[in-house]
C-alpha cells in the first residue's frame, strides 16, 4: 500500500512539473517576439536611469513626465537620421532607375590622376573602358548575379526597417520601465535570488557596466558618426547620410570610420583643389582617430572591473550574438570576474615578510 501511495506521489509530482514546464514554455512562446526589444529597453532603462534621476531630483518633474519626454527625445533622434537615410536611398534607387531607362545611365570617366598611377593605371583604365562602352551588354550578360545583389540589398533594407520599429518599442518599454518606481529594488532582489545575500552588490555592478559600454561603445560610435556625418557633408561627399551610417556601424564594431574616412578623403583629391582636400582629409584624420581618446575616459568608467575586460566582454559578446551580445558580454564577465576574483582572495593567507 505505501509502494502505491508512494508512486502515485511520484506520478503526481510528474505530472505537476511537466505542466508547470508546458506553461513555462507556452510564456515564453507568446513573449519571444519581444524578448529582443525587452532586453534592449532593460538596456536602455538602465543606461539613461542617473539621467532620469537627476531630472526628477533637481526639477521637481513626475516621473513619467520625465519618461515620456525621454523616450520623444530619443524616438525623435532615431527616426530623422532614419528618414534622410531612407529618403537619400530612395533618390538614388529612382534616378538610377530613371537613368536606365532613358538609357542615359553611364559610367564616368576616370579623372587623369587614376589614369596615370604606375603599375596599375593602365589596368584600371582598360577595365572601366570596358565597362563604360558595353554597360548595357554587361548588365544583360550578368542579369541574374546582379538580381541576386539587388535581391539581398531590398532585404538588407527590409531588415533595417524592421530594427528601427523594434528600437522604437525598446525605447517605449524602457520609458515604461524609467516610470515604474520598483526597477532597482526588483533587480537587487532578482540577484540577490539567484546569487545570494550579497546579489544586490552584481545588480550595481552589471549597471555600471552596461553605462560603461553604453558611453564607451555606442556614445563614442554615435560621436563619431555625428562627426563623421557633418563632415561629409560640408565637404559635399555624395549621399553623406548612407555613408554616415555605414561610419557608424563601422565603429560599434570596433573597426572604426576609417575605411568611410579614406574613401571621402580620396574622392576630394580626385574632385576638388589639393588644399581644399588635405584640409578635410585632416579633419577626417581626427575624427577617425577620435575614439582613442574618448574611450579611456568612458569605457570601464564607473566599473569596478578593468577596462581590459568589459572591453573582451564587448567585442566576444558581439561576435558571439551580436549587438545585444556586447552588453550581454561585458556583463557576464564583468560578473565573473569579480566571482573569481573573491573566490581567489576569500581563503588567500598574506605572504610572509
Amino acid at each position: 500500500m505505501n509502494d502505491a501511495n508512494q508512486t502515485r506521489k511520484t506520478v503526481d509530482l510528474i505530472i505537476r512539473i511537466g505542466l508547470l514546464m508546458g506553461l513555462f514554455f507556452w510564456c515564453f512562446l507568446i513573449i519571444k517576439p519581444f524578448v529582443e526589444p525587452f532586453i534592449w529597453g532593460i538596456v536602455i532603462a538602465v543606461a539613461l536611469q542617473p539621467s532620469h534621476q537627476w531630472l526628477v531630483q533637481n526639477f521637481g518633474l513626475n516621473r513619467r513626465l520625465v519618461s515620456t519626454l525621454i523616450c520623444a527625445l530619443l524616438i525623435l533622434g532615431l527616426l530623422i537620421p532614419a528618414y534622410g537615410f531612407f529618403a537619400t536611398v530612395t533618390e538614388l534607387i529612382l534616378e538610377t532607375k530613371a537613368n536606365f531607362e532613358a538609357g542615359t545611365l553611364v559610367i564616368p570617366e576616370l579623372p587623369e590622376e587614376i589614369k596615370n598611377l604606375p603599375i596599375i593605371g593602365e589596368t584600371i583604365t582598360k577595365f572601366f573602358g570596358n565597362l563604360h562602352q558595353n554597360l548595357k551588354q554587361l548588365l544583360i550578360d550578368y542579369q541574374s548575379e546582379i538580381l541576386t545583389v539587388l535581391r539581398n540589398f531590398a532585404s538588407l533594407l527590409l531588415d533595417t526597417g524592421i530594427n528601427i520599429v523594434l528600437l522604437v518599442l525598446a525605447i517605449l518599454i524602457a520609458g515604461f520601465l524609467l516610470a515604474y518606481e520598483g526597477l532597482e529594488d526588483w533587480a537587487d532582489k532578482l540577484f540577490n535570488r539567484v546569487i545570494g545575500a550579497e546579489g544586490y552588490m552584481y545588480a550595481e555592478l552589471s549597471a555600471r557596466t552596461i553605462r560603461s559600454v553604453v558611453k564607451g561603445v555606442i556614445g563614442v560610435a554615435v560621436i563619431q558618426a555625428l562627426l563623421a556625418g557633418l563632415g561629409l557633408t560640408l565637404s559635399g561627399i555624395p549621399h553623406a547620410p548612407i555613408w554616415a551610417l555605414v561610419a557608424l556601424f563601422f565603429s560599434i564594431i570596433q573597426i572604426g570610420p576609417s575605411i568611410v574616412m579614406a574613401g571621402a578623403a580620396v574622392y576630394l583629391f580626385l574632385n576638388e583643389s589639393v588644399l581644399f582636400a588635405s584640409l578635410w582629409t585632416a579633419y577626417f584624420v581626427l575624427v577617425s582617430f577620435s575614439d582613442n581618446l574618448m574611450k579611456p575616459f568612458l569605457l570601464g568608467k564607473g566599473a569596478e572591473v578593468p577596462m581590459l575586460v568589459i572591453f573582451i566582454g564587448v567585442i566576444g559578446g558581439f561576435l558571439l550574438s551580436g549587438f545585444i551580445g556586447m552588453f550581454a558580454g561585458a556583463i557576464v564577465l564583468s560578473i565573473g570576474y569579480k566571482l573569481g576574483q573573491k573566490w581567489i582572495e576569500e581563503n588567500a593567507t598574506p605572504k610572509p615578510n
